[in-house]
């Protein structure tokens, strides 16, 4: 029975050791909440300073040091009684130990109540006593410092006669006379608002930590290969570009961009190539998605249509985000300003001379949605399309929001699923992809976009910078702004931020007004 047990337990796969921490996970948390360290310190800062201040009371202290000496009874010659105070080791211990009590005694509290004509002592009164010496420091701190004067004088006023029924009569001489203090002795100080600075960093940076720690993205293709367990199809650069100060120039990630480099154009390459051999026979109608907005899928599969076309292929772009069309504003173009080719009830068809493919845009009528968005109807189209095209792309919406490219993907034949580096966390995309397994599509692989290398890298060769005619250096990650939310019966609350605005207007004013001859990837 032992042995069966064996058996069934060894069967079992082992779950997957929790990867190390990187350091670039740790710089990725602390760029996207270094704010937060900021705003906890600030925060404990203030609070430290306002309770410290709001706490604070100047205490001021008295001092005053002194002998004590005991008084003895000797007879003189003519035997009289003489009386005089003196000083040996063994009345030192013992007003050493006594000395304390007497201080704190209520019989001492109450005679310098009496005598000040309080009802509590306004100060505290504390004494220390140098060793084997008859020699004592008396200390009285207090809220005011004439107050605090008083008290000890006081106490030594009353200190012999309170002294007296355990030590007998005492004298005191004094050797430092007190003072009545100008300053506290407590000054106020900013060390507890430094601690606050302090505590509040460290609250940012464990929540740094904690956030790099729980973090699982997808980074490189051993990612894509051990966390979501598909083929890496292509990995494209992420891009940047320089602003020119005067001069506006083409933004636009595309591979007839003048201003991509040959780094760019090699990876699109290899991704097309890639491509082809990952497909299988009568395999036509390939889309792309991506878990969420921003990832990268249109320019993905725009640029897989231009070099496919650069190979005269016939190709076929279909924008099937009826929600938030983008393939013409990552062609730079205006479709009211082209004439369709063949125009339908429910799509129209352009062709792209400058760039050799076709285009297919749907119909924008709210009132026709719900026909397009048809298995039936999709079935049809593409089987329609199938012997004029030897490629037809599709552009769908993020599988992760909305549920069109389910229903475009019983219609189609393979897929390619957009990965943007080290940005929607592992679960989500698995998530997306499991919603695809569901249907006939087959999953042809990952692409894995926006790859970096560098400092905040992840030790792959890639990531390549375009455009080095300029002074200020300016980011594209691929992005064309979503505004899923609108019509159709549907509301996801994904609305255009302001950025994104402003990069779709920076995209306008930098089309090129003039044609010119792009170059092509063979």
């Amino acid at each position: 029975m032992s042995e069966e047990i064996k058996k069934v337990s060894a069967s079992e796969p082992t779950p997957p050791a929790r990867k190390p921490l990187q350091f670039s996970d740790l710089w990725k948390g602390f760029m996207k909440f270094w704010w937060f360290a900021v705003v906890m310190a600030v925060l404990c800062g203030a609070f430290a300073f306002v309770k410290s201040y709001y706490l604070y009371r100047p205490q001021y202290q008295v001092t005053a040091t002194f002998t004590v000496n005991t008084q003895t009874l000797s007879l003189t010659g003519e035997g009289i009684p003489s009386y005089s105070y003196y000083y040996d080791n063994a009345t030192a211990s013992n007003l050493a130990d006594t000395f304390p009590y007497i201080i704190t005694s209520n019989i001492l509290t109450d005679a310098i109540c009496e005598d000040l004509g309080v009802r509590s002592v306004p100060a505290r009164v504390t004494a220390n006593v140098v060793k084997s010496t008859n020699m004592f420091t008396m200390k009285a701190v207090g809220s005011d410092p004439q107050t605090t004067y008083d008290v000890l004088i006081s106490a030594m006023k009353n200190y012999p006669s309170v002294a007296k029924y355990l030590v007998g009569n005492v004298e005191l001489t004094m050797i430092t006379e007190p003072q009545v203090p100008t300053e506290p002795v407590n000054k106020f100080s900013y060390t507890s608002v430094l601690k606050g600075l302090g505590v509040g960093l460290l609250v940012g940076a464990a929540w740094i930590f904690v956030y790099a720690f729980f973090r699982k993205t997808v980074k490189t293709k051993k990612d894509i290969r051990d966390e979501l367990k598909l083929d890496t199809v292509g990995m494209l650069p992420e891009v940047t570009f320089k602003r020119y100060r005067k001069q506006k120039i083409d933004r636009s990630v595309l591979v007839r961009n003048e201003r991509i480099g040959k780094g760019f154009l090699e990876s699109v390459r290899v991704f097309r190539n890639s491509f082809e051999n990952l497909l299988k026979q009568n395999e036509k109608v390939i889309l792309t998605t991506s878990t969420a907005p921003g990832e990268g899928k249109t320019t993905v599969i725009v640029n897989l249509a231009i070099s496919l076309a650069d190979l005269k292929k016939k190709v076929l772009l279909i924008d099937a985000d009826m929600r938030n069309p983008s393939v013409a504003k990552a062609l730079n173009l205006d479709p009211e300003q082209l004439t369709p080719e063949r125009e339908e009830k429910y799509y129209a068809v352009y062709s792209l001379e400058e760039y050799g493919l076709s285009f297919l845009k749907l119909s924008g009528e709210e009132t026709l949605y719900w026909k397009i968005m048809n298995v039936e109807f999709l079935k049809e189209l593409f089987g329609s399309l199938r012997d004029e095209y030897d490629y037809i792309l599709v552009d769908t919406p993020p599988c992760g929001l909305v549920s069109d490219t389910l229903l475009i993907a019983e219609a189609a034949d393979a897929l390619l699923y957009v990965v943007l580096q080290d940005t929607v966390r592992v679960n989500k995309i698995l998530s997306g992809i499991d919603s695809l397994t569901h249907t006939n599509v087959r999953v042809m692989g990952a692409v894995l976009n926006g790859a970096q290398s560098g400092f905040a890298g992840y030790g792959e060769n890639y990531g390549y910078g375009y455009g080095r005619y300029g002074h200020y250096k300016s980011y594209s990650r691929y992005g064309y702004g979503y505004g899923y939310g609108y019509g159709y019966g549907y509301g996801y609350g994904y609305g255009e931020s302001g950025s994104e605005k402003k990069k779709k207007t920076r995209h306008k004013e930098h089309r090129p007004k003039k044609k010119t001859e792009f170059p092509t990837i063979k």
